[in-house]
């Protein structure tokens, strides 16, 4: 069994989650404190920019926002992959539109059970009017955890 933490700024992240990461799953999950050791470490996309991360915070992976990129020098991660609308980032998305969202894993990426999931797309439904950044946390949460790709294509919120 995982544990994650999340650092937000506010509640959105947290909300989206709550609603569709599936049941137990989302029980895992707790606000990341100073001093906290994880398994999955979360953050935000609202977590503020020149807002200190707590003390003492270490994960085995990290994900984050590939804008808040510096913040992964302040925490002690065995591992970082990062989110976004941009190609630099590990998880984005190829297409966003009416018919959809579609996942795309730029690279490499390792589970907490040490499994590689090679550069792929997978549609993604269920998020209408879902802000793009919080579904690649939910995406990215999914994904390190273990559950496969090809299920979060047919996974409903």
């Amino acid at each position: 069994m995982h544990s994650i933490g999340i650092l937000a700024g506010g509640a959105a992240c947290a909300d989206l989650l709550a609603q569709a990461l599936p049941p137990g799953l989302w029980e895992r999950c707790r606000p990341a404190c100073a001093g906290g050791m994880y398994d999955l470490l979360v953050v935000a996309p609202d977590w503020p920019v020149s807002r200190p991360v707590p003390p003492g915070l270490t994960c085995r992976a990290l994900l984050l926002p590939g804008r808040l990129g510096p913040l992964a020098g302040d925490l002690e991660a065995g591992w970082v992959v990062s989110y976004g609308l941009t190609p630099r980032d590990s998880l984005t998305l190829s297409s966003l539109g009416q018919d959809g969202l579609c996942l795309a894993l730029q690279r490499e990426v390792v589970t907490l059970a040490g499994r590689s999931l090679e550069p792929q797309e997978t549609p993604l439904r269920g998020f209408a009017g879902a802000e793009p950044e919080l579904v690649l946390a939910w995406a990215g949460v999914m994904l390190l955890v273990g559950v496969p790709v090809e299920k979060l294509a047919s996974y409903d919120t």
